[in-house]
């Protein structure tokens, strides 16, 4: 707790909380506009939150890999910037450092997708769908956001925390918005289990199919390997680079 109140203090002025907030906002003002200017037709309605739920995954994929890339720049600049590793690491551990900064923007991304999955009622009922709110489907949904942006997050950190120079891991986040939106278009290649910013798209239980001019979902189960397969390399990442950072010299 006292690690993590002074990464609270040290980073008050850099405001990682706006990171976050802009991105939630740009997210649902966008899903807000679309909807707003083509609202649900009766037979659209009906599944109205599929479609929202599909919408949301699509905007996590565009904005939250690099989202993740600049707050993880932002909370390990401080320290790269001026260079103070070493007058730090003689009042605290190398590993409360690391671990302060990945609780602090833990809880900013569990409050991110607590709002998502909140804004995604939200906007069920303003537009008047007609169907039952898939409690399940939420759940799922906040669950697979905080747990991919976790993963990413801390391939994120760990980058940040090794470079000095901070526009690598912000070009790895970068990049990662393109490939993860590429691998969606090829949902049943392997495209999907190597690009790791692709997983908000694989971890959803929903697909769409277009099929003689009319749009129909499916629920489909969660492809479990590919899933496990993230989270071991999640691990594995942590790990090597939790073990890297602490033998950094400085």
């Amino acid at each position: 707790m006292k690690t993590l109140l002074t990464e609270i203090r040290k980073c008050r002025k850099r405001k990682l909380w706006f990171i976050y907030l802009c991105a939630l906002a740009v997210m649902v003002l966008w899903i807000y506009g679309s909807f707003a200017r083509n609202p649900f037709t009766p037979s659209q309605a009906k599944v109205g939150y599929y479609t929202l739920l599909l919408n949301y995954t699509l905007m996590n994929l565009i904005f939250l890999p690099i989202v993740l890339a600049t707050s993880a720049s932002r909370v390990c600049d401080i320290e790269n910037k001026g260079n103070t590793y070493k007058q730090l690491f003689t009042m605290q551990s190398r590993s409360s450092l690391f671990h302060g900064k990945l609780v602090l923007n833990g809880i900013y991304i569990f409050l991110l997708a607590l709002l998502e999955t909140l804004s995604i009622c939200v906007m069920g009922r303003h537009f008047h769908a007609a169907q039952k709110i898939p409690v399940n489907l939420l759940v799922l949904f906040f669950v697979s956001t905080f747990l991919v942006s976790m993963v990413l997050y801390v391939m994120q950190q760990v980058l940040s925390l090794l470079m000095s120079n901070q526009l690598m891991p912000l070009f790895i986040g970068l990049m990662g918005t393109f490939t993860g939106v590429f691998s969606a278009f090829f949902p049943n290649t392997i495209l999907t289990s190597i690009v790791p910013w692709g997983y908000y798209a694989v971890t959803s239980p929903l697909m769409m199919e277009y099929t003689g001019g009319e749009v129909f979902y499916h629920v489909v189960p969660l492809p479990a390997e590919k899933i496990l397969g993230f989270f071991l390399f999640g691990l594995i990442f942590y790990a090597a680079g939790f073990y890297r950072y602490l033998k950094k010299e400085v």
